[in-house]
């Protein structure tokens, strides 16, 4: 099941894909929360596809992301340009990560809500997945 992610660890485009959709869920309410910004560092130094970025990579990814968004360009074509070269799973997999870093603070803001939905959107997730990863997420997040 994890296999292509563990063929692609800190390989070329999928890791680099994989930090950006985390970056994007992070800053996606316009801050990246203390929890948020935990969750990322944990997931850099430990999950495999991602755990070969430096944090001197991860640093530029966020300047790039923010440099897209001052610049004005719409979430819509940031998620689109993003899910081009993954496939299925790893689309499914980009959408598990961001919906764990916009739950990582315990809250999940409407702006949020708006990416996710967008991902779920651009990106065609299947309802079973969504509804599975938000009923993983419900009860791991509870207040």
């Amino acid at each position: 099941m994890y296999k292509f992610l563990l063929n692609s660890a800190g390989d070329g485009p999928l890791s680099i894909n994989l930090v950006q959709i985390m970056l994007l869920a992070a800053v996606s309410d316009g801050k990246i929360d203390a929890e948020e910004k935990q969750l990322l560092q944990t997931y850099r130094k430990l999950y495999p596809p991602i755990r070969d970025i430096t944090q001197d990579e991860l640093d530029n990814e966020k300047v790039n992301l923010f440099n897209k968004l001052q610049a004005g360009m719409k979430l819509t074509h940031i998620v689109e340009d993003l899910g081009e070269s993954l496939s299925t799973d790893q689309k499914n997999t980009g959408y598990a990560l961001a919906l764990e870093i916009c739950a990582a603070n315990f809250e999940m803001l409407p702006l949020e809500t708006e990416l996710l939905d967008l991902i779920v959107k651009k990106w065609k997730i299947k309802s079973s997945i969504v509804s599975a990863l938000n009923l993983s997420l419900n009860l791991r997040y509870q207040k």
